[in-house]
């Protein structure tokens, strides 16, 4: 429905330009909802009776009111956007698959993936009032068809596919994550446990978006493009290490030109490190906790907070594991924390700016390059979020990689 009547709209010569009709997400469907509201409805009650309440009655048609069928839409009161039967009548699809909601803050958020079924939201005619809330969530396969489903369009963006698959040979490829601009909170406050004094929080607002590698690069990505591999530790998904902050530079270049003589680099773009404030920017992904997934740690050493989303020395058995197997960040980011340290493009300044910056890009005068996320030998707190380390930009270490930034030439 949705895409017949986008393009019979465009062929109208109604269709907004660079929009088309789509349903929404998940996020869109309950913001609209709420209208602005935080109670259980979205006349800003809640509910006096799970099962039965006037509260319900005033917004929507459920089981106490329906006669169990359907009704007219727009009979009852809408919410402070204008928008009727969000509660009630009938279940609304929504564009996301289903999955668990994430800990930390999010930004545009379109759920999992992938996965078995898709969401539904609103309640219908058949439920009772506590499955009518705004917040209530339900789900089927999206292949499923119900008398009590149907749905309402949206007009939204098209979504500009921004992320990327780069074919770096016949079975080896780079995925690249985009990272819109924004402002954040770079460093730790000074509460944290195990921050270093080199971590005094600042603002820092990015002004220009870039891609970012989903995984630290790979024994084989680096193999497909420098031809040789240098590593320690062998295995063709664990990430590159032994390679100096040259050596990463040097793969940026090559990979640029591979990729502007394939015709694939998009215009006024390079790949490259990324800044430290970059690095931690996407790393953060919106969250101000010591880890990515809106944690704190519960020990500094050791801790079930930093198992979740990295290999330090505590689970790692001394040695670097495969790209991508613990829990990601809200920008679809792997092993931000821990499994081995990154290079980053700036050289280090142990005092950070207390003033806020913008688009920071460190010393110009230090010997040492930043290295930032910590390692497999490293312990919790030398794997947060701001945690800061360096090197020469000449040494190789057994516990050092790096992931690769797609970034506007200047």
């Amino acid at each position: 429905f949705c895409t017949k009547l986008t393009a019979s709209e465009k062929a109208a010569g109604r269709l907004p330009e660079g929009y088309e009709y789509t349903l929404p997400t998940e996020a869109q469907w309950e913001y609209a909802c709420r209208g602005g509201t935080r109670g259980a409805l979205n006349n800003g009650k809640y509910m006096s009776d799970k099962f039965e309440c006037d509260e319900m009655d005033e917004v929507g048609w459920y089981w106490y009111n329906s006669d169990y069928m359907t009704h007219p839409v727009g009979q009852k009161q809408p919410n402070a956007f204008r928008l009727y039967d969000a509660h009630g009548n009938v279940c609304e699809w929504c564009l996301d698959w289903y999955g668990d909601y994430p800990t930390g803050p999010v930004t545009d958020p379109a759920g999992p993936e992938t996965g078995s079924h898709r969401i539904m939201r609103g309640g219908s005619y058949g439920d009772d009032a506590c499955d009518c809330r705004s917040a209530v969530r339900s789900y089927s396969s999206p292949s499923e068809s119900y008398d009590f489903c149907g749905f309402r369009v949206a007009l939204t963006p098209i979504p500009v596919n921004k992320d990327m698959t780069i074919p770096l040979s016949a079975d080896v490829s780079l995925d690249m994550v985009w990272i819109e601009p924004g402002t954040f909170m770079m460093g730790s406050p000074e509460d944290e446990s195990g921050r270093y004094s080199d971590e005094t929080q600042h603002q820092v607002t990015l002004t220009k978006g870039f891609w970012l590698g989903k995984y630290e690069i790979t024994q084989a990505q680096y193999k497909a493009v420098m031809e040789w591999n240098p590593s320690e530790f062998n295995g063709a998904d664990l990430p590159v290490e032994q390679v100096s902050w040259y050596d990463a530079m040097e793969f940026c270049v090559e990979l640029t030109d591979l990729e502007r003589e394939a015709g694939r680099l998009p215009e006024g773009y390079k790949y490259t490190l990324p800044t430290e404030a970059q690095w931690e920017y996407a790393c953060r992904a919106g969250t101000r906790s010591a880890l990515n997934n809106g944690k704190n740690l519960s020990g500094v050493e050791e801790c079930p907070e930093m198992n979740e989303v990295g290999w330090y020395w505590y689970n790692s058995d001394e040695k670097t594991h495969p790209a991508g197997q613990k829990q990601s960040n809200a920008w679809r980011l792997y092993d931000m924390h821990g499994n081995v340290e990154e290079w980053c493009l700036d050289r280090y300044e142990e005092d950070y700016p207390t003033e806020p910056v913008t688009d920071p890009i460190g010393s110009s005068t230090d010997l040492n390059f930043v290295l930032r996320g910590g390692s497999w030998g490293g312990a919790a707190y030398d794997c947060r979020s701001a945690y800061r380390d360096y090197g020469a930009p000449n040494e190789v270490y057994i516990n050092v990689g790096f992931r690769v930034a797609l970034v506007p030439v200047k």
